[in-house]
């Protein structure tokens, strides 16, 4: 290996990549402002929506109207309920003459004076501001169903204590760093393996099925370039450019962390407040979990660049190498979304060794706080051997004349 050779072919598909603005700008600018906008922009826009279906008015149709008490009535009304009355319930919730409707049977009333009545309500779940309303209605009802216990309380001559006789307190025991990483703390990983796919592909493609298709490759073979030297070099470039997108994209995410901690500090409890913090509002990340966070992003880049250049050799044209690569997209992203439910994976060094996925756990695991050096070293390690394992299947795929010149 002739290191002079390698860094000549990168430096060549990198200076070519170079050429096309747009796709720089795409891959490389973008993550930097459309990702603190996304990340800004949702708690701003769902907190909005929240809290405006909390203030305004929702109407609620009734069948039977006339049976509920007029002390129920009013604490929906206060609860910006408006009620109206409807002929079927269930046939004014499906026809969506309203979103929700209550079916109040014959001596409601009554039943409610010597104990208990059942009341039923009829909703849709097929959408968020259904659920919204749904809990709307059910802490109207609570609130009312609170103030009904209370009052039979009192005129038993009781304390209402007695409706309390355990009490629950709940306290957050969760590090500072787990707490702010939040509920989507997943989406680093997530959005560094997007870009790392995204950046690496303009490259690769390019560097494979665009040389055979304009016809340089053969003027790159007859060089006195050796082909181990030519796949190391592209594999390079592409590494150059899918690493270059997951730190910027790393930098949009942290950077989007910073913005949402300074636009909501202090305004948790609001409903854009929670967005924020669920999206990682107040994430923040000391130089140990950084580097943690960009050797993983290392890795990852090597891997899928490897993967890229094995995949893209195979390719007759560049239209035919990017039908290749679609498929990747649904291939890397369904092991990332599969890191909210990673608490149930245990850590076991098993799911760790897991080629790319340990990786993400462990940079899922960095977001929160916690590092295992004994983990790391089989997730890095088990990513690094298939990166290897692909660039040898590259080389060696690189040396058949069928696949480089396929008709």
């Amino acid at each position: 290996m002739r290191p002079g050779f390698i860094w000549a072919v990168a430096y060549r598909e990198i200076l070519a990549t170079l050429r096309d603005h747009r796709a720089v700008l795409a891959n490389l600018l973008i993550p930097l402002v459309v990702l603190p906008l996304v990340m800004l922009g949702l708690p701003l826009v769902l907190g909005g929506l929240f809290g405006r279906e909390a203030l305004q008015d929702s109407t609620v149709g009734v069948e039977g109207l006339g049976r509920l008490p007029a002390a129920f009535v009013k604490t929906l009304e206060r609860g910006n309920i408006r009620l109206v009355a409807v002929e079927k319930a269930e046939a004014a919730v499906r026809s969506e003459e309203v979103v929700a409707a209550f079916q109040v049977p014959r001596g409601f009333s009554q039943k409610l004076t010597d104990g208990t009545a059942s009341l039923t309500l009829f909703r849709k779940s097929s959408g968020l501001k259904d659920e919204l309303l749904s809990e709307k209605i059910t802490g109207a009802v609570e609130t009312y169903e609170t103030s009904l216990v209370r009052a039979r309380v009192k005129r038993a001559g009781l304390a209402p204590s007695i409706l309390t006789p355990l009490k629950l307190e709940t306290r957050d025991a969760s590090t500072p760093s787990e707490r702010a990483s939040g509920s989507l703390g997943w989406l680093i990983p997530f959005f560094v393996i997007i870009w790392t796919l995204t950046g690496g592909q303009m490259v690769a493609i390019d560097a494979t099925a665009g040389e055979k298709e304009r016809g340089t490759l053969e003027a790159l073979l007859v060089s006195p370039v050796r082909r181990a030297e030519i796949v190391i070099g592209k594999f390079l470039a592409t590494l150059t450019f899918g690493l270059s997108a997951a730190s910027v994209a790393l930098i949009g995410f942290l950077g989007s962390g910073w913005l949402l901690s300074a636009a909501f500090s202090g305004r948790t409890s609001g409903g854009a407040g929670r967005v924020a913090s669920s999206l990682g509002g107040t994430l923040s990340v000391n130089l140990g979990e950084l580097l943690v966070l960009l050797v993983s992003a290392l890795l990852l880049a090597a891997l899928v660049a490897a993967l890229l250049i094995a995949i893209t050799l195979f390719a007759r044209s560049f239209k035919e190498a990017q039908s290749y690569v679609a498929p990747l997209s649904l291939v890397l992203v369904l092991p990332v979304v599969s890191l909210q439910f990673s608490d149930f994976f245990g850590s076991s060094p098993v799911i760790y060794a897991l080629p790319a996925f340990g990786t993400l756990l462990l940079m899922n695991d960095a977001v929160k706080g916690i590092f295992n050096p004994q983990l790391a070293l089989w997730a890095w390690g088990s990513s690094l051997v298939l990166a290897a394992l692909l660039l040898w299947f590259a080389l060696r795929s690189f040396r058949r004349e069928d696949v480089l010149f396929r008709t």
